[in-house]
């Protein structure tokens, strides 16, 4: 079953689904991996697409190599989530 997440409607010139459904289901799928200190690797959602995307950090902004990678992508909007979680686990971690 094909699940229907963001796509844009060109007969409206609107998104069909908020991005934020979007960036909860790359999170909830685990499709963002850390590949190197400021590069991640957004993995494609089952039934939606086939491209995998990658997100680097430069000079403090995460930068998206999909096409609109240099307006805050839901890509680089879940790695940013992402890194916020590691990080709080790392420290619980270290707390242990």
């Amino acid at each position: 079953m094909t699940q229907e997440i963001q796509h844009y409607d060109v007969a409206t010139k609107t998104f069909t689904q908020p991005l934020n459904y979007k960036i909860k289901k790359l999170l909830e799928l685990s499709l963002v991996t850390r590949i190197t200190d400021g590069l991640y690797q957004v993995n494609p959602i089952p039934g939606y697409n086939i491209t995998t995307y990658r997100v680097q950090e430069r000079f403090g902004r995460l930068l998206c190599n999909c096409q609109n990678g240099k307006n805050n992508c839901a890509h680089a909007q879940a790695v940013r989530i992402y890194r916020e979680q590691t990080e709080s686990r790392e420290q619980q971690l270290h707390v242990l």
